[in-house]
């Protein structure tokens, strides 16, 4: 009984997994005790009635007792037995256990509430409802499927254990999904990436199409880059996934500004020229989350050097509020000059302890130009694979 997983237990009710005729296993042991089914359920002090309604699946409510005694006389694992009783349930039985198990998986990985505010689920949706608006979201038919295809491929390589957040987790699965749906064809070359990485910076500046054509050069050698809409309470910029052998990146909105997500890219490309192997252990990780690898200031530091060293910052502060000096300055050095004063203010904040933070908006371009070209996956849209057939045919396309 120590070993009692009741969610293994109601998997396998509906798995079809094990059979076990008990009646037949009951007249083997008598006949192996020598005893009468009387004096063998006097010994076991189970009313034949009883034992009659368990073995035919009439008990409305089996006695756990006599379930655990049975399995005790007949030498079978309890796990194992009590799914067989279980599975012998009248159909109303049987509903009502799924009914429960529904209800279960619901609560165990979805926060209702802010799925509710992010249009996924509506406040009026019974379980059924949530349960088939998640098996069609992500592409599946069953739970079990659900279990076996999202939480033992990204949980089960490593001690780590699925999120107490359950909208984290739901976001690392919707992106995991999304991959995988994906599936990129072209091999992941790293020379290659080492050879594309300065050239990405001049795109900056293109900030309809420049993220977008960056992303296709990347999805040419192997890096898929997707654009994912934020999830509330979250607080998740990005991530690095290790997909099929191959680097996979998600970007979000998690502050909605143009300069953080070429900021994320860069902070996500060191991840994968540099951690690629360590994240393929682990099948993911998420910058800005609790630091396993000691390496998120590398990679901070890497995309800050890329865009603008500390030295360019103390050149430009003596001219950041001259538009015209910022404007050629950005020009120079192929940034977008939003850049230049997003890496200003975290500068002023990290050496001296400055606050600029709400300065120089009026410079800072609407994000959404820049990917919405890249199909941003929604929580609203009605499953992955539509979503995921649509990205890729903007990557793909030539």
């Amino acid at each position: 009984m120590d070993n009692l997983n009741i969610n293994e237990l109601l998997k396998s009710v509906f798995s079809n997994k094990v059979e076990l005729d008990i009646k037949e296993q009951f007249d083997k042991k008598i006949e192996e005790y020598n005893l009468s089914k009387t004096k063998a359920l006097k010994f076991l002090n189970i009313d034949k009635d009883v034992f009659e309604e368990i073995i035919n699946g009439s008990a409305k409510q089996p006695n756990l007792i006599h379930i655990v005694k049975l399995a005790e006389f007949l030498e079978r694992d309890i796990n194992e037995f009590i799914s067989v009783v279980l599975r012998n349930q009248s159909p109303e039985n049987i509903a009502s256990i799924e009914s429960a198990r529904k209800a279960t998986f619901v609560l165990k990985h979805f926060d209702m509430k802010t799925l509710a505010k992010e249009g996924f689920f509506h406040s009026n949706d019974d379980i059924d409802s949530m349960v088939g608006k998640v098996l069609d979201f992500f592409g599946f038919s069953s739970i079990a499927e659900y279990e076996e295809q999202l939480e033992e491929p990204l949980y089960s390589r490593v001690r780590k254990r699925p999120f107490s957040d359950k909208m984290k987790d739901f976001w690392v699965k919707s992106a995991y999904q999304t991959f995988r749906n994906i599936s990129n064809p072209n091999e992941y070359d790293r020379e290659r990436l080492k050879d594309l990485i300065p050239k990405i910076k001049p795109y900056t500046e293109n900030i309809k199409d420049g993220l977008l054509i960056v992303c296709k050069a990347l999805y040419s050698i192997g890096v898929t880059v997707i654009f994912q809409n934020y999830l509330s309470t979250t607080q998740v910029r990005g991530a690095t996934f290790i997909v099929n052998g191959k680097p996979c990146i998600v970007l979000t909105d998690y502050l909605k500004k143009y300069p953080t997500i070429w900021f994320t890219l860069l902070h996500e490309l060191h991840h994968v020229l540099f951690d690629f192997q360590e994240i393929e252990r682990n099948s993911f990780h998420l910058s800005g989350d609790s630091d396993l690898f000691l390496t998120e200031e590398k990679a901070d530091s890497f995309a800050r050097e890329y865009f603008m060293p500390e030295d360019n910052f103390h050149y430009i502060k003596r001219f950041i509020n001259n538009p015209y000096m910022v404007s050629r300055f950005a020009r120079e050095n192929e940034i977008e000059v939003s850049l230049v004063y997003s890496f200003f203010v975290w500068y002023q904040q990290e050496l001296y302890g400055k606050n600029y933070h709400a300065a120089f908006k009026e410079f800072y371009p609407d994000y959404i130009n820049a990917v919405e070209k890249l199909n941003p996956l929604k929580w609203s849209d009605v499953n992955i694979k539509a979503a995921s057939e649509k990205i890729k045919s903007v990557l793909e396309l030539n």
